[in-house]
């Protein structure tokens, strides 16, 4: 445990949220305290009034790094019987349009069991979330039946519910057929009951896209080392957000100029640019800053912050003048435009982007404006 710090202790204990097993943190109110809950990437419930993160043991790690020499960090809570934890109601989704019905203990018992096929299988954090998640609000759907007893028309009737009167997005449509066929399929060994289950149309929205010109505004608009590089690297390197906060020291391979991606989306290793300015920047960043094992770390140590990051980004775009709507994964998409607009193979574009299939990464060709700007408009040929 941390060294004890004017008195000051959080306690850990576990949480359920959302049918998902966190680490809730309780402290009486102190300024201090909070910042440092921030910078460990908790979020703040107000459902079970406490700050919370995913149970994992990277955010465990980031938990004491961000207290310590703030606060003695208590864990007497997390080695309880976690099974025996209380089931607060969670907040109501924005798109149910009423209150969530509990659930049943079978529902529950199901939910565990879909939990661990996840875990055992080595699914993200983020896709075990979304699954447990959509599974759930099915079975509150119908909250007297037990997950066996919910038939192929009444998973249907549900679909339809959501598409006619929740009327939510057809991404978040796909994300219920994905999950409620990995529960019927590969938990409970029925695959017959999904396998007709209707999938939405596929929508194809174009990504937000930033001219090189308001990139580079954007850029020299950071004045801080450190806050500079991480924008420099995102762009020049084609990085997720994830994927940045993870980097560590020994990832970065200068004499290849070469960035090592570990564990990117969907478990992948790969490579990536790393640009002669941004070598340059990080060898001048490493000698002042001196991070221990995260390329990017917060100032008590631990990851560094996404919050602290997108926060960097709105505010050097605001600096910069852009009024363009854009986040910081905007950078990421303008890195694959402007590798096409200057020529590069979009082969080399979506190994460099960590695409599993091509069609994801053809998407940039049809936001490029200097294709579109050389063709000419028939109206410009007539005598009008």
């Amino acid at each position: 445990m941390d060294e004890k710090t004017d008195d000051l202790t959080v306690h850990l204990e576990h949480l359920l949220r959302d049918a998902t097993r966190c680490i809730a943190i309780n402290f009486r109110y102190d300024t201090r305290l909070i910042a440092a809950a921030k910078r460990a990437g908790t979020k703040w419930s107000a459902t079970h009034k406490r700050w919370y993160t995913p149970n994992t043991p990277r955010d465990l790690k980031n938990i004491f790094a961000a207290f310590k020499g703030v606060a003695w960090v208590d864990m007497n809570g997390l080695r309880k019987n976690p099974e025996k934890l209380i089931r607060k109601p969670s907040v109501p989704s924005p798109r149910s349009g009423s209150d969530p019905k509990p659930l049943n203990p079978t529902q529950t018992e199901a939910l565990d069991a879909m939990r661990r096929k996840l875990e055992i299988a080595r699914y993200s954090t983020n896709t075990i979330n979304t699954y447990l998640s959509a599974t759930k609000q099915l079975f509150q759907h119908f909250p007297t039946q037990r997950p066996d007893e919910i038939r192929t028309e009444d998973i249907e009737a549900y679909q339809h519910h959501l598409a006619s009167t929740r009327k939510v997005s057809n991404s978040y449509l796909n994300q219920v057929v994905n999950a409620v066929r990995y529960y019927y399929k590969d938990v409970l060994s029925e695959p017959q009951r999904v396998k007709f289950i209707e999938r939405p149309r596929g929508e194809r929205k174009l990504p937000k896209v930033l001219s090189e010109e308001k990139v580079a505004a954007i850029l020299k608009a950071v004045d801080n080392t450190k806050h500079k590089c991480i924008l420099m690297l995102i762009y020049s390197a084609g990085l997720r957000l994830g994927e940045l906060l993870a980097l560590e020291r020994t990832d970065i391979i200068p004499e290849r100029k070469q960035v090592l991606i570990r564990g990117g989306k969907g478990g992948k290793d790969r490579i990536t640019l790393l640009s002669e300015k941004m070598l340059a920047l990080l060898t001048v960043y490493l000698d002042r800053y001196r991070p221990r094992t995260y390329l990017f770390e917060s100032p008590e140590g631990g990851m560094y912050s996404a919050t602290s990051v997108q926060m960097v980004f709105k505010r050097a775009k605001k600096k910069a003048g852009v009024t363009a709507p854009a986040t910081v994964h905007t950078l990421r998409h303008s890195f694959a435009t402007h590798l096409l607009e200057n020529g590069t193979d979009l082969r080399y574009i979506q190994t460099l982007l960590g695409h599993a299939s091509s069609k994801t990464t053809e998407i940039y060709t049809h936001v490029s404006t200097k294709a579109i700007g050389k063709i000419r408009s028939p109206l410009d040929n007539l005598d009008v």
